[in-house]
């Protein structure tokens, strides 16, 4: 019978399953992490970004009664659609009309003047 060799010692395998684990997690988290990011910046642009045409028929249905909330909402349309000279100079009249509702706690009516002054920015901003 022939002499059996001896068996070797087992050798020793380095094994970096561990280190491959963690950098897949590492780049699963940083793949998702910037796909939860552009979606977010998506949807707030999307939320930010109003059209023309949104703004003015919101400016447009702004509610004369309440003086105080329609002369906040005047003011923060109005410039938005406040882009040529024209548009600026009207809004520049019709801002320091609307100021004195703003922070007096029960506001008189809007009068004449701060109304026609509305209109007339209505007008040149929709024609």
């Amino acid at each position: 019978m022939e002499q059996l060799r001896d068996i070797r010692t087992l050798e020793e395998i380095p094994d970096i399953s561990l280190y491959l684990f963690i950098i897949m997690i590492v780049f699963v988290v940083l793949v998702a992490g910037g796909i939860i990011y552009m979606l977010f910046r998506y949807f707030r642009a999307k939320k930010r970004d109003l059209t023309r045409k949104e703004v003015l028929k919101r400016l447009e249905e702004v509610d004369l009664d309440n003086s105080k909330e329609a002369a906040y909402k005047i003011t923060k349309y109005a410039r938005y659609l406040a882009d040529d000279e024209r548009s600026q100079k009207i809004f520049l009249q019709l801002e320091p009309t609307l100021k004195k509702y703003k922070f007096i706690k029960n506001p008189p009516p809007l009068d004449d003047d701060a109304i026609s002054h509305y209109h007339l920015f209505l007008e040149v901003v929709d024609g």
